[in-house]
């Protein structure tokens, strides 16, 4: 299977997929939405793959979130159609746990990961980074809420007053790879050159493993973890649509788009 804005290889039991957007930071458009849809349902269908391992293309960036460049139309930014996804209250298929697989996801973090690029983070099984990696939110900086990730974050046990400062704090609260090993959000940090054999390297022993109960442990633990999260997800999605709604992510989504700092004292 080929696609625009991700490479999809399997190799044995192992499934390799590596956002392919290097000159937008590995943003995901809907293009890649669509594909990593695509992706996610092919792996859970094929009894072959075992395990996943998720990285992203060149040495910049792992994933700089949603992208949310807008087009001027009357005054107003034309979203990214994720983004009307979230206001008309969906929820993002670009994960392995959005699409319902269960199979082992392993993780492997190159560059900077900003805002809603935390997702496949959150949802993984075993996460590790390079040495260069960086973890940052700008959500309130384009005018829009802190929801999901932060919420994920804090089930997998980093600190509150941690993520308070993360979230608050936009792109000037950035943090470097041992902190994120220090707090759990990744279980290993390697040098750059060395990340994707890691990675593979960990998939192999997976792949070693029986696959129904590995997958079957895998679903469980993970139903366990998020077992009565659901009514805080809810409750973001309602803040969220709201929020889509109002001057400020309008404001913010279109200074982005214009490359100027976004004026939220505008009435």
């Amino acid at each position: 299977m080929e696609f625009e804005t991700v490479l999809y290889d399997k190799k044995g039991h192992i499934a390799f997929i590596t956002l392919n957007r290097p000159q937008m930071l590995n943003a995901i458009s809907p293009k890649m939405s669509g594909e990593m849809y695509q992706i996610w349902k092919d792996i859970k269908a094929d009894s072959n793959i075992r395990v996943a391992v998720l990285t992203g293309a060149g040495e910049r960036a792992f994933c700089s979130g949603m992208d949310v460049r807008a087009r001027t139309a009357g005054g107003k930014p034309e979203m990214d159609p994720a983004v009307r996804f979230a206001e008309s209250g969906g929820r993002l298929r670009v994960t392995a746990r959005q699409n319902d697989c269960f199979k082992p996801v392993i993780t492997a973090v190159n560059g900077m990961v900003v805002g809603g690029g935390h997702h496949f983070l959150t949802d993984t099984d075993i996460c590790i980074c390079s040495e260069n990696a960086t973890f940052f939110d700008t959500h309130l900086e384009l005018g829009l809420m802190v929801t999901g990730e932060v919420l994920d974050l804090s089930r997998r046990g980093v600190p509150l007053g941690r993520l308070m400062r993360w979230a608050l704090l936009g792109k000037k609260e950035r943090m470097d790879a041992q902190e994120a090993h220090s707090i759990g959000i990744v279980s290993q940090v390697v040098p750059l050159k060395e990340l994707v054999p890691t990675a593979t390297g960990l998939a192999e022993i997976v792949a070693e493993m029986p696959p129904l109960p590995t997958m079957l442990s895998v679903e469980a633990i993970w139903r366990g973890v998020y077992s009565g999260a659901e009514d805080a997800k809810t409750a973001a999605e309602i803040l969220n649509r709201y929020n889509l709604r109002g001057p400020e992510a309008t404001e913010g989504l279109m200074a982005f788009a214009q490359k100027r700092k976004a004026d939220f004292e505008k009435e």
